[in-house]
C-alpha cells in the first residue's frame, strides 16, 4: 500500500515512508495541479475524482456573479 502526491511516495504501510524526505514533499506540493495517488494492492481497478479549489478568494469572485 502507497500514498504518493504526484511521483512522490508519501506514506506506505500506514507510516511515513522511509524514502521521503521533506524536500520531496515542498517539491511535490509545489505545482498548481497534484496527482494524489493510494495503492492498495487490492488489484488493478482504477477510479479518477477531479476536485478544485474552493479557496476564499473562488468563493467571493463566484458569488459576485449573483449579486
Amino acid at each position: 500500500m502507497g500514498l504518493y502526491l504526484n511521483d512522490v511516495l508519501i506514506a506506505e504501510g500506514g507510516c511515513r515512508a522511509a524514502s521521503y524526505t521533506e524536500a520531496q514533499g515542498v517539491a511535490a506540493m509545489a505545482p498548481a495541479d497534484i496527482v494524489i495517488r493510494v495503492e492498495l494492492g487490492r488489484g488493478d481497478a482504477t477510479a479518477a475524482v477531479w476536485t478544485t479549489d474552493f479557496s476564499y478568494d473562488y468563493v467571493r469572485i463566484n458569488a459576485e456573479y449573483r449579486s
